[in-house]
């Protein structure tokens, strides 16, 4: 792995977002991990969608200089844009991930970024070719003025952690032309059955929900759900470890 330079970061363990990472004192680690499906076609990409910026910038972000492919080592500054919240987050890309089986990137916080830490998108295909989403985040919130604001901070994380997948699994599964396969997907994530909840996914993932929701006409007959095939709002697959000083 290429030496990257920590001057100007506000941490120092550089890939501490890799999710084989050790746990780092003082830093909160927050996880989602999401099946996005399966097959070639998809796992080109969804390699594509965690190769740059794209992911951010969908849900309101500018990135200067908006690469679409980050560069290592490049430092990047990035802006949430909100009605009148405009939010300075200025990042580095501390690592590449590019084994055949996992790709993405983790970048880390420089001065002036509301939290301390590292963050990564990814995405892992298993031997059977399931390709799934990986968004970790291991951080603190900063010092100085910052700590006056930890409470909305600590509140915000989860948000656009979640806010993240959901534009990585949109910008991945809804393209002009239907992923081979996706029908079978979407069951997929629900079970299949006359148990009515395929819409489940729709709404989960932003695929076009449905005119009815599921709850508005419970199926009659009991259901039985594999925790391993819900979608991931519903499985609680969100997984947070706190380290101590």
């Amino acid at each position: 792995m290429d030496e990257i330079s920590t001057d100007g970061l506000t941490y120092s363990t550089i890939g501490a977002a890799r999710p084989d990472a050790a746990p780092v004192p003082g830093l909160r680690a927050r996880t989602q991990r999401i099946r996005v499906g399966e097959g070639d076609v998809l796992w080109e990409r969804a390699v594509a969608v965690v190769s740059g910026w794209a992911i951010k910038t969908a849900i309101g972000f500018t990135v200067e200089p908006d690469d679409a492919q980050v560069v290592l080592g490049r430092d990047y500054d990035t802006t949430y844009h909100r009605g009148f919240i405009h939010q300075f987050e200025p990042v580095r890309v501390v690592w590449i991930a590019e084994e055949p089986d996992c790709r993405g990137f983790g970048y880390g916080t420089r001065v002036g970024h509301p939290i301390t830490g590292e963050e990564c998108f990814l995405v892992e295909r298993d031997p059977d070719g399931t390709v799934w989403l990986v968004v970790r985040t291991v951080s603190r919130v900063s010092g100085g003025r910052w700590r006056w604001l930890w409470p909305g901070i600590r509140i915000a994380q989860p948000y656009f952690q979640r806010a993240y997948a959901r534009s990585a699994m949109r910008l991945i599964v809804e393209t002009d032309e239907p992923l081979p396969g996706l029908r079978g997907m979407r069951r997929g994530l629900v079970s299949d059955g006359p148990s009515g909840v395929e819409g489940i996914s729709r709404l989960g993932y932003g695929l076009g929900g449905p005119e009815k929701t599921p709850f508005d006409d419970p199926p009659q007959e009991p259901v039985e759900l594999d925790p391993a095939e819900l979608p991931w709002e519903l499985r609680g697959d969100e997984r947070e470890e706190a380290s101590g000083e």
